[in-house]
């Protein structure tokens, strides 16, 4: 299952016909993800950079604050496209978790 990859998601009839009928909304959705998914990784790599010896988180690090500022970006970005296709967004963090989940 794991060497189809996209093709088990064209199995399923409704999905194949939105994304027949209206493919840019699943390609935009996709490159926002694969670069959040990226961002985060860098930034759980970062994360342990900038520790010191006693566990002490560095929150001046440039690099992890213009990380952040992007991840927060994507995130904003996405929680619009949510509500001007007709969906409501309580709470960005949980756009987050759905998306890196």
């Amino acid at each position: 299952m794991m060497n189809e990859g996209h093709r088990t998601i064209l199995r399923l009839p409704k999905i194949r016909q939105a994304l027949i009928a209206r493919p840019e909304p699943f390609r935009w959705y996709s490159i926002r993800r694969m670069e959040l998914e990226f961002l985060s990784l860098i930034d759980m790599n970062r994360a342990v950079v900038c520790m010191d010896e006693n566990g002490v988180f560095d929150e001046t690090d440039f690099i992890q604050q213009a990380l952040q500022r992007r991840m927060d970006d994507i995130l904003r970005e996405v929680c619009l496209r949510i509500i001007m296709e007709g969906g409501r967004v309580n709470n960005v963090d949980d756009v987050c978790i759905i998306m890196l989940v």
